[in-house]
């Protein structure tokens, strides 16, 4: 447990998931207002605002800003760790990792799970660079 720190990977971890957050803003921003809620049915919202998510190049930049604060958290980590560097940044994805297995776990998936689960795999692999 020495060679974890807390504090490196707790802040590296925030740091993953709330730039995340921050910078898909615009996206879940954008996709709201690309579907007319006026004339969607409110049973079909939520699967229209899907479906715009869905777009390849809308989801690529998704993947692209999670995968780049992934490797921001893991500097985070290991900066703030000064030691056991690789360690510490891959555990920094830990909130990541849990956020996709609790998703994972309650069905609220949206992507086939394969998908999901490489996901869960590219987390750690990103924090440790």
């Amino acid at each position: 447990m020495a060679r974890v720190s807390i504090k490196g990977v707790l802040f590296g971890g925030i740091t993953d998931v709330g730039l995340s957050m921050i910078l898909g803003m615009p996206i879940g921003i954008y996709a709201g207002l690309k579907v007319s809620i006026a004339h969607t049915p409110t049973a079909q919202v939520h699967s229209a605002v899907l479906a715009i998510l869905h777009r390849p190049e809308v989801y690529l930049t998704e993947l692209i800003i999670g995968f780049a604060c992934s490797v921001l958290g893991g500097y985070v980590a290991a900066t703030l760790a000064r030691h056991d560097e690789i360690l510490n940044g891959c555990l920094s994805s830990i909130l990541c990792v849990l956020e996709g297995i609790w998703t994972i776990w309650t069905g609220q998936i949206s992507d086939p799970i394969w998908q999901q689960l490489l996901l869960l795999i590219a987390s750690p692999a990103l924090g440790n660079l």
